[in-house]
């Protein structure tokens, strides 16, 4: 279903109570109370701040019917995807705040409905439905991403682009599309490098090599690229600090996350150095066996399989 026919059909419910009369104004049916227009829109924002979504979006809409005033129908026009949006109907707040910045593009509301817009297409993607009723069912998570990705694009510099890139790069990887978040990862090291979502990609992109990485028989590149990637954090970690407050408070969070993980790499690597170093010991290669347990206390010096490697190197002799 349209967003215009969703529209309509939200006026409707309006229309059993509230109807505007020529001269007159918007007039209550049963009441016969009546409002001007800038009191009918006072009246949607009260009904909005009230979380009753369905009647705000059908005062709104029935300003935007018929209100001829350029400031009132601009404003009711925002107000109307921005409360679609708190109230959860984010397929419908998508379409509506895109209007609204295709015709206000340099509205002093743009910034706001720019977000409210990306935050829909992310909320999207995310659950996999638009929240809400009629059309917002037909919303998946591959058009939140859709949705999202067009609006970046539109919208590349605003204080928040940034985030939303981290975040989408956040749903691809829980998706296992890690080439897709890896990309999205590095051009937000290279676009919004002044921003926490810096320090945010790079831990991402650690928890990403995990992520790929199956088990020690297999291939470990995915453990070089975490091991690379939470270096990088801990070594930048000072750096990082000085982009702002927020960024500062996080790093400082994530250091000991950063340190188990990384703690957990060079476990893993050392391991698997040392099973090739057995393989070769129980076959009589000592000397094979020997770079290997050597590798491994030069490398990995602070791993249970260093000991064991210094146990071993005893036992072969020089």
């Amino acid at each position: 279903m349209s967003s215009l026919m969703m529209a309509l059909i939200l006026a409707l419910l309006a229309a059993d109570v509230w109807e505007y009369r020529e001269g007159l104004g918007f007039v209550n049916r049963e009441t016969n109370e009546r409002k001007t227009p800038k009191e009918f829109y006072e009246f949607g924002l009260k009904l909005a701040r009230s979380r009753q979504t369905e009647d705000a979006v059908a005062v709104f809409d029935l300003i935007l019917r018929h209100v001829t005033d350029d400031e009132l129908v601009e404003a009711s026009r925002f107000r109307k995807g921005e409360t679609l949006w708190s109230g959860s109907r984010f397929g419908l707040a998508y379409s509506e705040l895109d209007e609204f910045l295709r015709l206000y593009p340099e509205s002093s509301l743009a910034q706001r409905a720019k977000q409210l817009e990306m935050d829909s297409a992310y909320l999207i993607a995310q659950d996999g439905t638009g929240g809400g009723i009629f059309g917002d069912l037909f919303k998946s998570p591959k058009q939140g991403l859709e949705l999202l990705r067009a609006s970046l694009q539109r919208f590349p510099r605003e204080p928040f682009s940034g985030f939303y890139y981290y975040k989408m790069a956040r749903l691809l990887a829980g998706e296992r599309q890690f080439d897709q978040a890896e990309n999205e990862l590095k051009f937000v090291l290279t676009e919004y490098k002044e921003t926490t979502e810096a320090a945010r990609a790079i831990l991402l992109l650690g928890d990403i090599g995990l992520l790929r990485f199956d088990s020690i028989r297999y291939d470990i590149r995915g453990l070089a690229d975490a091991r690379r990637n939470f270096e990088r954090f801990l070594t930048e970690s000072e750096e990082l600090s000085k982009i702002s407050k927020e960024a500062a408070e996080f790093v400082k969070e994530k250091i000991p996350y950063a340190k188990e993980k990384l703690s957990f790499v060079y476990e893993t690597l050392a391991e698997k150095d040392y099973v090739t170093a057995e393989y070769y010991r129980d076959r009589g290669h000592y000397r094979s066996a020997k770079i290997y347990y050597q590798s491994i206390l030069r490398s990995f010096p602070q791993t249970t399989w260093a000991a064991q490697s210094k146990k071993r190197l005893e036992e072969i002799g020089p």
